[in-house]
């Protein structure tokens, strides 16, 4: 989703996690988005569901991935082929412990 398209955050005070602390939990895992905390007016910590939390970290872990790939290949001196582009691709993202398929396969 692009930035300036992004749902608005969900904001709550923190004494909500005193008392109402169960409504504050199945909002954030309904919403799979995080919940931002104030104390006097301003943000302080962040709710995160861990199911949301986890595909955050998936996603930049991917984003970091093929960021890399990228200065990589801005300074190889020669290009790669395909198959050898496949197989870097699919090593780095072994490493990070994800499946790689080359256009959506």
């Amino acid at each position: 989703m692009p930035a300036l398209a992004a749902p608005l955050p969900i904001i709550r005070p923190i004494t909500d996690l005193r008392t109402q602390l169960n409504d504050v939990c199945t909002q954030a895992s309904e919403a799979q988005e995080p919940i931002v905390l104030t104390k006097n007016g301003v943000a302080s910590f962040v709710l995160m569901d861990s199911n949301a939390y986890e595909t955050a970290e998936r996603r930049n872990r991917i984003y970091l991935a093929l960021r890399e790939a990228e200065i990589e290949e801005q300074y190889r001196p020669t290009p790669l082929t395909a198959e050898e582009s496949d197989a870097n691709m699919r090593e780095i993202f072994a490493l990070w412990g994800l499946d790689y398929a080359p256009n959506g396969n």
